[in-house]
């Protein structure tokens, strides 16, 4: 079972779904994340996939 979020930092969440899915006998396929800023050993653990990482977002000039 996969997991969609749209923000991935410490991966607690994440690791706490994969735990229940688990319990009750499924089968973790992985995590989808829009922006990803998870270690990466957190990030290989959780099978993490993501559309930008954190530290690509550009920066925001506080006007827009």
């Amino acid at each position: 079972m996969p997991i969609v979020n749209a923000w991935i930092e410490t991966g607690s969440q994440a690791s706490a779904v994969r735990s229940m899915v688990e319990e009750c006998g499924g089968q973790w396929a992985g995590c989808s994340v829009v922006v990803d800023q998870a270690a990466p050993a957190r990030r290989a653990d959780l099978g993490v996939r993501s559309i930008v990482t954190a530290a690509g977002l550009p920066a925001w000039d506080g006007t827009s």
